[in-house]
């Protein structure tokens, strides 16, 4: 093979992964990870089931990479203005949430729709991406928790909140609210996020931070 021919075969290759991911997202958040095959996201991706294998070696080793594509998409909403918003990580929640549509489209509410299903089937500790959701859970409260000892430490939040169990309160809020929006997607998610931030902003801001 010629170097000219490696980057294109490279980027057929990359576009073949990320249309079994695509598929693979999509068929997860319908039946879940357990009553999807490798089979059926071969099929759908238009590639053999050892055509999937070349990329994925193994079932597991395709439901990480979904994971993956959940996680890409968390950080660029959630960390997109910066790694230490402060107490503004509550507006960057509520922005997010006004860009969800009326009606489910296919990329935000497959992914979403996909880790809560994930979730649920991993709740056991012996279940094959237990540890990784623990892990990613875990991770995303430091970040929050992080950020909003920042603020603190700036005067720019009240020292007598608990940033750790603040940080787990806005996670849990983002939690809900995907739950209620894929089960009914017309409810209104901009404004309930937007007065949610509003009177989040209210309590945790010292006085300083709002004059």
């Amino acid at each position: 093979m010629s170097p000219a021919q490696k980057p294109k075969t490279s980027a057929k290759g990359l576009e073949t992964r990320d249309r079994i991911v695509d598929v693979a997202v999509r068929f997860i958040a319908r039946n879940g990870a357990r009553g999807t095959s490798l089979a059926d996201v071969a099929a759908e991706a238009g590639v053999s089931q050892t055509g999937l294998l070349y990329h994925f070696g193994s079932k597991e080793a395709l439901l990480n990479a979904v994971m993956d594509r959940h996680l890409a998409f968390s950080e660029q909403w959630l960390w997109g203005d910066g790694p230490d918003p402060g107490i503004k990580i509550v507006d960057v929640v509520a922005r997010h949430m006004a860009s969800w549509p009326s009606q489910h489209d296919g990329r935000v509410a497959n992914l979403l729709g996909m880790n809560i299903v994930v979730l649920g089937e991993n709740v056991s500790p012996d279940t094959d991406l237990h540890q990784r959701l623990v892990d990613g859970y875990r991770t995303t409260i430091e970040r929050v928790t992080s950020t909003l000892r920042s603020a603190q430490e700036r005067g720019e939040m009240r020292e007598d909140i608990d940033p750790r169990l603040k940080a787990m309160e806005i996670i849990a809020f983002c939690y809900g609210i995907e739950a209620a929006w894929l089960v009914d997607p017309t409810i209104p998610v901009a404004a309930a996020a937007a007065r949610w931030a509003a009177q989040q902003t209210r309590q945790l801001a010292t006085v300083s931070a709002t004059s």
